[in-house]
């Protein structure tokens, strides 16, 4: 039997647990779901049965927890149940941030920060919680404590569970890429037939859901990150015009490459959101009165058709563009320096270059003397040693292989770093998939009937999550 009181209290204790993602907290929250776990008396009763698995070099030292429930130790079937047990910071909680993980007292104070339209009705209808992780997706979590206690208790399930909670679902998927190996070990080792998997994500944020309405969603958006690496012309601060800018490279391809519609991408009646840009910057480390000789931004790309080679001329010619457009700033304010002051002024103006990582690679390894693969493959095992982000790496493999090539003129280089997602849609046609849809039409029958509750199929979760690493 489904006890809300119980749901709602395990909610809150997962809340209470800062599980950042990326941080040394994030453990925490693997730690917490073990000690939910083992108050089941099936799983007190069959410790070896709830497993905290390693992530594979891991610098933070992160687990995927999992726990198997065999309901029915004569059959095979299992449905997997799984879920992120990371969030994200509390940062935009402004001075909020330290009750930001107390669900019972955020959900009082949230009228303290300022609100948008939407947030401020849900907040004064009294019907909505607040607090980090508690949509996103901690709740999933509880939820899914209470059905492995409820089907621990109850017969009626002619087949098994597997629960398993992930870490780095908002970063770069680190869990749920060592959970899909776990999934293989459990078949060989117990022989375990894969019926469907469910994410308990709580998914909120959509400007097509209506109010009354509960969806389910079969499928995944995919997602590519194209990374623009920028090497400029460094000039002394007093001489502007003989230089190029890495910075304004970087911002004429922002006004081209964010929200960028021409990416967005439709299948199955759903569009995908256009790109934006997370995280740009140049990569100047001290200060000097010298301009920056490099700079890199990355984009978020999400897919839903993607065709490859399509993309990749998109962000060619937008970069090409952006570099024209850079020249065009330089030209016309010298020409306005120029006629103000009646100076001539001297101006090295870059014919645009712009290469794929390919390309540049191949340059790098054919100036490099000596092995190549095993110099940036050294330089990757120490950076990775040193516990930076997959991305970061990305712009400093890049910059190397740049300073490597032989190149010595300003370039835009274009390369896909992590993590990469491809979209994903089940296949209607497998048995196994024509089975679960009868099963969605059948809870949602039951919903209608028995709860009044509204349910809707919708092919794609068009948001960024684990189902897509599945």
């Amino acid at each position: 039997m489904i006890d809300k009181k119980r749901l709602y209290d395990n909610m809150k204790r997962l809340v209470e647990i800062p599980s950042v993602s990326g941080t040394d907290q994030e453990i925490q929250g693997a730690y917490k779901l073990q000690e939910l776990l083992l108050e089941i008396p099936y799983f007190n009763e069959h410790k070896d049965n709830v497993k905290l698995v390693p992530v594979y070099n891991d610098p933070l030292n992160r687990v995927i927890v999992t726990a198997y429930l065999e309901c029915c130790p004569e059959s095979k079937k299992t449905v997997i149940l799984t879920g992120h047990y990371d969030v994200v910071d509390v940062e935009e909680f402004g001075s909020l941030q330290d009750d930001a993980y107390d669900v019972e007292k955020i959900s009082k104070e949230m009228e303290k920060l300022a609100l948008d339209e939407d947030a401020e009705k849900d907040y004064k209808s009294g019907e909505w919680l607040f607090g980090r992780g508690t949509a996103d997706m901690k709740f999933g979590h509880a939820m899914c404590m209470e059905l492995l206690r409820h089907f621990s208790e109850e017969s009626g399930i002619k087949g098994n569970i597997l629960y398993t909670a992930v870490c780095g679902e908002e970063t770069n998927s680190e869990g749920m890429l060592r959970a899909v190996p776990f999934f293989n070990q459990m078949t060989e080792e117990k022989g375990l037939d894969y019926q469907a998997l469910l994410l308990t994500e709580c998914y909120t944020v959509d400007e097509k859901a209506k109010e009354d309405t509960r969806y389910i969603h079969m499928g995944a958006s995919g997602k590519i990150m194209p990374m623009f690496f920028f090497a400029g012309e460094s000039t002394h601060g007093e001489a502007p015009f003989m230089g190029m800018d890495p910075n304004l490279l970087s911002a004429e391809l922002f006004t081209r490459m964010t929200m960028n519609v021409d990416f967005c991408q439709s299948a199955r009646g759903e569009s995908t959101p256009p790109p934006v840009c997370l995280k740009s910057q140049d990569l100047k480390t001290t200060y000097s009165v010298s301009t920056p000789m490099y700079a890199a931004s990355y984009y978020n790309v999400i897919t839903v058709d993607l065709n490859p080679e399509e993309a990749m001329e998109k962000l060619k010619k937008i970069a090409y563009d952006s570099f024209e457009a850079a020249n065009v700033v330089y030209d016309d304010r010298a020409l306005v320096y120029e006629n103000k002051f009646g100076v001539s002024l001297q101006r090295h103006r870059p014919t645009p270059c712009v290469k794929t990582f390919s390309q540049i690679s191949e340059e790098a390894r054919e100036h490099y003397k000596g092995n190549y693969d095993e110099y940036i493959g050294g330089l990757i095992k120490g950076w990775q040693a040193d516990k930076l982000e997959m991305q970061d790496i990305a712009i400093k493999a890049v910059k190397r292989i740049y300073e490597l090539s032989g190149n010595n003129k300003p370039t835009i280089v274009i390369s896909i770093i992590p993590p990469y997602y491809p979209d994903v849609y089940p296949d209607t046609t497998d048995p196994k998939v024509k089975n679960l849809l009868a099963c969605m039409d059948d809870v949602m029958d039951y919903a209608k009937s028995e709860y009044n509750t509204k349910l809707e199929e919708r092919d794609y979760y068009m948001g960024l999550s684990d189902l897509f690493a599945t």
